[in-house]
């Protein structure tokens, strides 16, 4: 006991530092210090000290095989994932077969299924094995889009209860970014339509469709035929520029290229009274270049070679096409901010002169309505930045431009190679032009009579329409569970309908793969002029009349798709495309080089052709 007190003293007693070391497991390196003042050593102003320092445990040790065993894990829940994803696509049911739907024998990629049958050209063999071959009799087929399942119709009655009874349309995310960032993420082409957008979307579109009415259509009809006689009259001026060459007063050029010009020019009159100016210099103004730029910016990121490339996906990153991005989207929104500002000014200083006094001209253009319709909708909540219209505005312009570009540029072909059909569309554009009726005048004195008048180039157009549509597929997800000819497709299923294979279905159409603007129009035996066809009294058939021509149904066109999500603007689409194909024909023969092979190219959701130069000559000139 004396010996062990003694130890105790000394120890408290001594002025040194004592450290005893203490196996304590810890998870930190930071010593435990601990510090005893003795009684002793207080009186003589010293400190001693016992510190307790725990010894470092290192995981650096563990980690590596920790990392090691994850990595593995990790490795084989993906191949276990691949592998169950490889013996899903190896099965032919893609649905369970109570559904009723035939399975597809189509070999798919273990993670992209059948994703690059869709992505490819509708002409090509790999996309109609999908849709075409692997159909049942009822025209129904199944697919897989990545790992979902999908089915594909053909039957055009299929087509119309699917549009009509579903308006949700989710797209893939990779692709729809883009065009969200140009066109804002309320656009109505870009709302999905799900339970949580559904109101927004109605909200966006009944405030667009006012300007689209047909009465609203019908008064942009002097305007269009306005820009398209010009279009033609720099057609022409060309064409003479070259009478003394060796070209004999014609004008080549690629056919995407001059409908661009057109078609640019005429939504700029149309919209808000602008003149971009490309009709007269058959050339892309700068300002129409920065237009056409924000769009076609959108088309090349949404390529599959770009989809893995940071470049093409990531905005902040300091390149060329960025900055060029960025450049043009606000020279476009520049402008069309401050054209709505400077219009919405007019609208009230119109509301503030009494009728009786104004001299201000009156404005019937797109964004004259719109901007009513909306100061109406907000009354004293105004947005004088005009975000939301100048979204619109460019909604309008991405949903016309390419594809009347398109149309037109494969309606130049359906007459290049049928030239009798070529002659009776120029006669019948003459006769518009110059010659008035005792109900109708010429058109140069009021266009809005352009259906009666043109009817046969109308029926051109919409033979092409047909044919080739500008938009080859659509898609919806059903909100219910449908039944379509005794098979079951459940709820949340995408809907495939691949345009133009549904146009090119003898179940749909008679004599289906022919060009037959006939299908759609008839000799009047009163005047001989041409006149729009009614199916649902004309005969489908005629007995021992092997050239008869049944009527066409036009509800069973999906160009402009059906239901309440159909295209809004689909009555200035027809306008537009029908005048300007009629001006051409007027004026002009259209050619295309000999031995030329239209081929068709994805773009996006367009199908384009892969070139489409034309030959235009003066009318007296020899082909």
């Amino acid at each position: 006991m004396m010996e062990a007190q003694n130890r105790s003293d000394a120890l408290c007693s001594a002025p040194q530092e004592v450290v005893a070391s203490i196996n304590i497991p810890r998870l930190s390196d930071t010593p435990i210090l601990v510090n005893i003042q003795s009684p002793s050593a207080s009186k003589s102003n010293s400190n001693a000290s016992i510190s307790l320092q725990a010894p470092t445990l290192h995981y650096s040790m563990l980690s590596i095989p920790l990392l090691l065993l994850f990595t593995i894990a990790l490795i084989a829940a993906t191949l276990r994932k691949l592998l169950r994803l490889y013996m899903q696509q190896q099965q032919p049911h893609i649905f369970p077969a109570s559904t009723g739907l035939p399975p597809c024998d189509v070999p798919s990629h273990p993670i992209y299924g059948h994703l690059w049958h869709v992505l490819s050209s509708p002409d090509s063999a790999k996309y109609n094995s999908i849709f075409v071959d692997h159909a049942n009799s009822s025209g129904l087929s199944t697919l897989r889009f990545l790992n979902t399942p999908c089915i594909g119709v053909l039957k055009a009655e299929h087509a119309r209860f699917v549009l009509r009874n579903s308006i949700e349309r989710t797209g893939t995310s990779m692709f729809s970014r883009h065009f969200k960032r140009a066109l804002g993420k309320n656009s109505i082409v870009m709302i999905d339509c799900g339970e949580t957008s559904k109101e927004l979307w109605r909200t966006h579109r009944s405030l667009i469709k006012v300007g689209f009415t047909k009465n609203a259509v019908n008064n942009m009809a002097n305007k269009v035929w306005q820009v398209a006689n010009g279009f033609t009259s720099s057609l022409l001026r060309e064409c003479a520029k070259n009478d003394q060459g060796t070209k004999q007063g014609s004008y080549c050029a690629e056919a995407a290229d001059i409908f661009k010009w057109v078609t640019l020019d005429i939504f700029g009159k149309v919209a808000f009274n602008y003149n971009f100016g490309c009709t007269d210099s058959l050339s892309t103004t700068p300002l129409a270049h920065s237009l056409n730029y924000t769009l076609e910016d959108s088309n090349t990121r949404c390529k599959a070679a770009n989809l893995l490339n940071p470049a093409y996906q990531l905005y902040w990153l300091p390149t060329k096409r960025n900055r060029d991005y960025k450049h043009h989207s606000q020279n476009v929104q520049g402008l069309l901010r401050e054209i709505c500002q400077q219009r919405a000014q007019e609208i009230d200083n119109q509301k503030n002169v009494p009728d009786d006094h104004t001299n201000l001209p009156k404005k019937d253009d797109l964004l004259t309505i719109l901007l009513k319709s909306k100061i109406e909708s907000q009354g004293a909540k105004r947005d004088d930045t005009h975000d939301e219209l100048v979204k619109m505005l460019l909604t309008v312009f991405f949903a016309g431009f390419d594809t009347s570009s398109v149309l037109l540029s494969m309606a130049m072909w359906s007459i290049a190679t049928n030239p009798s059909i070529q002659q009776e569309c120029a006669m019948e554009a003459q006769d518009a032009s110059s010659t008035s009726s005792e109900n109708e005048p010429s058109l140069h004195e009021d266009a809005s009579h352009w259906e009666s008048r043109l009817a046969y180039c109308r029926a051109v157009i919409l033979e092409t329409l047909r044919l080739h549509p500008p938009v080859p597929m659509n898609s919806r997800i059903l909100n219910k569970d449908v039944k379509l000819d005794g098979c079951t497709i459940p709820k949340r299923t995408r809907v495939y309908l691949p345009i133009t294979q549904i146009h090119t279905d003898e179940r749909n159409f008679a004599r289906p793969t022919e060009f037959l603007p006939e299908r759609w129009v008839r000799r009047n035996a009163t005047n001989n002029r041409w006149v729009a066809r009614d199916y649902k009294t004309e005969p489908s058939f005629v007995e021992n009349d092997l050239a008869y021509i049944p009527p066409a149904n036009p509800q069973n066109i999906f160009t402009f798709s059906d239901g309440a999500r159909n295209c809004v603007g689909h009555r200035l689409a027809l306008q537009e495309s029908t005048m300007i194909f009629a001006c051409v024909v007027r004026d002009l023969t259209v050619n295309v080089p000999k031995g030329l092979v239209m081929q068709k190219r994805k773009k996006f959701a367009l199908a384009p052709p892969m070139e489409m130069p034309l030959i235009l000559k003066r009318k007296g000139r020899q082909s």
